[in-house]
């Protein structure tokens, strides 16, 4: 093999795992984006005394 066949092979490994580190990095990003969500979701669930009431304000609709 030539030394400029093996270049390209290593640059086009190394690429390579450079691409997939970065979507290994999104994807793990996402996921703690998700798992942060529903964290919070639940906490709120918890703490929330009346959870009609945050309802109507997220429709824009208040009780009267």
């Amino acid at each position: 093999m030539s030394y400029s066949q093996e270049m390209s092979d290593e640059s086009t490994g190394n690429m390579r795992r450079q691409r997939r580190q970065q979507e290994d990095r999104k994807r793990m990003g996402y996921r703690r984006a998700i798992e942060q969500y529903r964290e919070s979701q639940a906490l709120h669930a918890l703490v929330c005394d009346f959870p009609e009431l945050t309802e109507s304000r997220h429709t824009g609709l208040w009780l009267r």
